[in-house]
């Protein structure tokens, strides 16, 4: 029963001296799948290092054998737990876990926002990905950056247009330099040709009020030119490759060498 495995647990991690490695590994080979909540939860708080490789290895073995239990616990209550499941789901790339990670995206915490993106990321499938496209607009910047990073793995071309606005656009600017970087290193990697245009317009040119763009901005352009790194790209690079901005110089410098930050 769950409370047993809880006690169990409990007086492992409490315990001066434990029993032999084999004893405990035969003991966790014992549990089922009504005990894989217990088992996540303890994961969280569990303190005694001897136990947690243990325990993570056991919780490994009934997350893979159970996964509709798994699927369920990605919605619990009991703080921690949520997190764990969906971590695992997106490990085991479980395909049933798409509906209730999607879910979790919209009402749950930060973190478990955050792990959400990453596990769909990590299953991959159409459903799970336009699940993620909604992550980009996000009220939380982590979530949003997460989004970003895990399309970009998988080159969603569907967020193209998305990110072809948030270039283009005023709320990008202000943002801070992770999630700018992210944004680019996204559009970089999709825009191709096509996008070279505005990218130099960033990098080399002025902007609507006769001003150059920051040099954060600057360099971020110069990143995305990286990734695309077609002639084209490289040329509109090297034409920034003398600029006075050490910060704008070394990441031209940078995309020249790597096609990449």
């Amino acid at each position: 029963a769950p409370e047993a495995v809880a006690q169990l647990l409990q007086s492992m991690d409490e315990a001066e001296t434990l029993p032999p490695t084999t004893d405990l590994l035969q003991l966790f080979d014992q549990l089922r799948g009504p005990a894989l909540a217990t088992v996540l939860e303890w994961l969280t708080k569990l303190q005694n290092p001897k136990v947690r490789p243990l325990l993570d290895q056991a919780a490994a073995r009934l997350a893979s054998q159970n996964t509709s239990d798994l699927v369920k616990l990605i919605a619990s209550p009991v703080p921690g737990v949520g997190l764990e499941a969906a971590r695992r789901a997106g490990a085991l790339k479980t395909p049933a876990a798409v509906a209730p990670l999607a879910k979790v995206l919209v009402d749950g915490e930060v973190p478990l926002r955050v792990a959400a993106v990453q596990a769909l990321g990590e299953i991959g499938s159409p459903g799970a990905l336009q699940s993620l496209e909604r992550a980009l607009d996000d009220a939380e910047r982590d979530v949003r950056v997460a989004a970003v990073r895990a399309l970009s793995a998988r080159s969603y071309r569907p967020m193209l247009a998305k990110l072809d606005a948030m270039v283009k656009g005023k709320p990008l600017r202000d943002a801070n330099l992770t999630e700018k970087m992210a944004v680019f290193e996204a559009y970089g990697g999709l825009c191709g040709d096509e996008g070279v245009a505005a990218l130099d317009a960033m990098l080399n040119g002025k902007s609507l009020f006769g001003r150059r763009e920051d040099s954060e901005f600057r360099a971020c352009a110069a990143v995305a030119l990286g990734r695309v790194n077609t002639p084209r790209a490289q040329e509109t690079l090297r034409r920034a490759s003398s600029e006075k901005d050490v910060i704008v110089r070394n990441a031209v410098n940078r995309a020249l060498r790597g096609g990449a930050a």
